[in-house]
């Protein structure tokens, strides 16, 4: 009970201090960061804010579990790119 009370407080205070800064900084670092395909225009504030949310209370709450997450998924990418990149070395293209 308490680990699920800290969590929506935590999940409270980033939620509003990731909508009050959204016509700042925060606003225009997302949309430089995500491609236009995920550009939703005006819902872009709510979405984005609420998953930063989630994922800053959830680091918060539980950060070994968000910290070996990160790192295996890190391992996966660099593993896929070292893959992909001695694939296409190896493709012959005609």
């Amino acid at each position: 009970m308490t680990v699920t009370l800290i969590w929506l407080i935590a999940f409270a205070v980033i939620l509003f201090f990731a909508l009050r800064s959204w016509d700042g900084a925060l606003g225009q670092m997302v949309m430089r960061r995500i491609p236009a395909m995920l550009q939703l225009g005006s819902d872009d504030r709510w979405v984005w804010s609420i998953a930063l949310a989630v994922l800053g209370a959830t680091f918060i709450v539980n950060p070994v579990s968000m910290l070996l997450t990160v790192i295996l998924l890190a391992l996966f990418f660099w593993v896929g790119k070292r893959v992909g990149c001695w694939l296409m070395r190896r493709v012959k293209f005609h």
